[in-house]
């Protein structure tokens, strides 16, 4: 009886110890004196902020402060969600970025490269990221368990390519019976017909994939494929959207030209990439069909103005690089004419990391508004990474992307407003505090 008792007070103790040090650990950051914009639409107005640990509480005037928060005087300025690139390449980066991992450099040094090219990322305020290529599932997971600084990631792992496609970035000599060490590292991988395709997708899900990447036509920033192809048949593009279904998220393609996008709209693919190829027929069937569009303005119209330049480039690159420029501000208009769902990703990797939020700046060149362009890489790429939906999520506790009570408390603070001018959003000293996932990673207030 006695051994009972004993037990049964240990027990009870340990319960008022976890239940102890459970409010112990809650935490409250006040934010107070800022002017909100929540990216839901074009308002601003002035409240405060309360973040409870990681999501916020309340968005209001005048919250009273919680006993023990730490209290963060805005001083006016105006405060915002973190920024979202929806287009990265983490893995594919150093001297020779796509190709950095074929031969010259080893998995470990990509990696240190991810790592620096994360937090670069970080610094111009891009708090989350839909890295989409490259196999960084395992430093996805480092980020979600809080083993390393840097955006959170969503990640897609390697890519769907065909042989011959977008992600073969073997040797022009290799045999068919040969293999690649970007393929072997699973950074870059080729799967041929639906058996390859089925074991290559459980792979990535096995390994925390978000969504699932297809290379659907031919790309620039690759040697053996034109930008007309189409690589996969629309059965191999049902194998893998079937997948996706089943692991109750999406699949987005890498496309150019009509062929092969309608040919992966068809097999049920939810997203494009790139599309600067596309005619208005087919971009008037992703307005009508919801179909995510996820746009590389700066890519497109600055830097592939100068192809020639680009130090990695060689002649079929220049050529390839120079088509998608000469059709991107024709396609972008009719997007915006048929008002097609946008997010922004920078497709910016290896030497342009630094430069990243030039993709946020050029598109007012397109037409929209400062906070129509910040709502690409907020409040609409949020949406887009909670498509990866109750299984694959990775943050699956509240919405990210947005200032709203339970969103997760991802949020900067800018002296000078985006939302006034949004050539703001440029110099990273402009940013006062960056707060995420409600940490405090920066405060120069």
């Amino acid at each position: 009886m006695r051994k009972l008792y004993l037990t049964i007070s240990l027990l009870f103790m340990s319960v008022l110890l976890v239940v102890a040090q459970a409010k112990k650990e809650t935490t409250h950051i006040l934010i107070q004196n800022v002017k909100v914009w929540d990216g839901k639409g074009k308002e601003i107005v002035d409240a405060d902020v309360l973040i409870e640990n990681n999501l916020i509480k309340e968005v209001k005037k005048g919250i009273k402060k919680p006993k023990g928060a730490t209290v963060i005087d805005g001083k006016g300025y105006t405060l915002t969600p973190g920024l979202i690139d929806m287009h990265t390449h983490i893995m594919l980066n150093g001297p020779k970025a796509f190709y950095t991992g074929q031969g010259d450099y080893d998995m470990f040094a990509v990696g240190a490269w991810a790592y620096r090219d994360m937090n670069l990322l970080l610094d111009q305020g891009f708090t989350s990221i839909r890295d989409i290529a490259g196999n960084s599932l395992g430093i996805a997971k480092a980020k979600k368990n809080k083993l390393m600084q840097g955006p959170r990631i969503w990640s897609s792992g390697p890519a769907f390519s065909s042989t011959g496609g977008h992600g073969d970035a073997g040797l022009w000599n290799q045999m068919p019976d040969e293999d690649n060490q970007p393929n072997k590292t699973m950074n870059l991988a080729v799967a041929d017909g639906i058996p390859d395709i089925i074991k290559f997708a459980r792979w990535n899900f096995r390994h925390g994939a978000a969504y699932a990447k297809i290379m659907a036509s031919g790309g620039v920033a690759s040697e053996f494929d034109p930008l007309e192809i189409t690589e996969y048949t629309e059965e191999e593009m049902r194998e893998i959207v079937k997948i996706c279904e089943d692991n109750k998220t999406y699949a987005t393609i890498h496309a150019y030209h009509d062929d092969a996008i309608n040919r992966a709209l068809d097999a049920g693919v939810k997203c494009v990439e790139h599309g600067f190829l596309m005619s208005e027929k087919t971009v008037k069937r992703l307005a009508n069909e919801n179909i995510v569009l996820s746009l590389q303005g700066y890519v497109s119209t600055v830097q592939f103005a100068q192809a020639s330049q680009i130090p990695w480039f060689s002649p079929e690159q220049v050529r390839k690089a120079t088509q998608v420029n000469e059709g991107a501000k024709q396609m972008i208009e009719w997007v915006k004419k048929y008002n097609v769902f946008v997010v922004s990703g920078s497709d910016m990797f290896a030497e342009n990391t630094p430069n990243a939020k030039m993709n946020i700046t050029v598109e007012k060149n397109f037409g929209w508004e400062p906070w129509e362009i910040l709502q690409h890489n907020t409040y609409n790429a949020g949406k887009v990474l909670a498509m990866s939906g109750p299984a694959r999520n990775p943050y699956r506790e509240g919405p990210i992307g947005v200032i709203e009570v339970g969103a997760y408390a991802d949020i900067l603070i800018w002296e000078k407003s985006p939302l006034e001018d949004i050539e703001n959003v440029m110099p990273n000293d402009n940013i006062k505090l960056m707060v995420q996932d409600g940490d405090v990673l920066k405060n120069t207030l």
